[in-house]
């Protein structure tokens, strides 16, 4: 038995890296292409999303969705074609909307001043992705992404980033 412990050790070390989510990084506007036009025909609130965006899972294929209306827009990456939100196949999403209010103190301030809130995966009966939001020009911004490695940090580029572009 002492004499398969090392082998044992040594192919899980081998493994792990390649069990390991490889990050994969993309460009919002050539990614939501498609769908963007759609969304912000129908919303008032300006789109901000940073020039690349880094999360956690390399997928073969992305699928974009996103919808808007006069208050709000939405914008999901999923690894599947029609997802719905599904933890399984959802990656990250981008949202807007009128108002609103940070879900909890500010725990990250912005380039510009502006407050953020981050929360870090939490998983229950199922797990939820790390969160983001942020407010700007009386908009509030939450983004959310799963298997995002150093999340806090990359959300806090990701938005001054976004803020530093402007609408899209």
């Amino acid at each position: 038995m002492k004499r398969l412990a090392p082998a044992f050790v040594l192919c899980a070390a081998l493994a792990a890296p390649a069990l390991a989510a490889a990050p994969t990084t993309v460009v919002p506007t050539k990614l939501f292409a498609r769908v963007l036009p759609g969304v912000k025909a129908h919303t008032t609130v300006p789109v901000l999303l940073p020039d690349t965006f880094t999360y956690g899972s390399k997928e073969s294929k992305l699928y974009t969705s996103g919808g808007g209306s006069k208050n709000a827009w939405d914008l999901e990456i999923t690894g599947a074609p029609n997802c719905g939100g599904a933890n399984a196949c959802f990656l990250t999403s981008f949202e807007g909307k009128r108002g609103g209010k940070l879900p909890g103190k500010a725990n990250v301030k912005l380039a510009g001043g502006d407050p953020a809130y981050y929360l870090k995966f939490s998983c229950g009966a199922s797990c939820s992705p790390d969160s983001f939001w942020f407010t700007h020009g009386g908009m509030l911004y939450s983004w959310q992404s799963k298997d995002l490695p150093n999340a806090k940090a990359k959300f806090t580029a990701a938005a001054n980033s976004a803020i530093a572009a402007g609408p899209r």
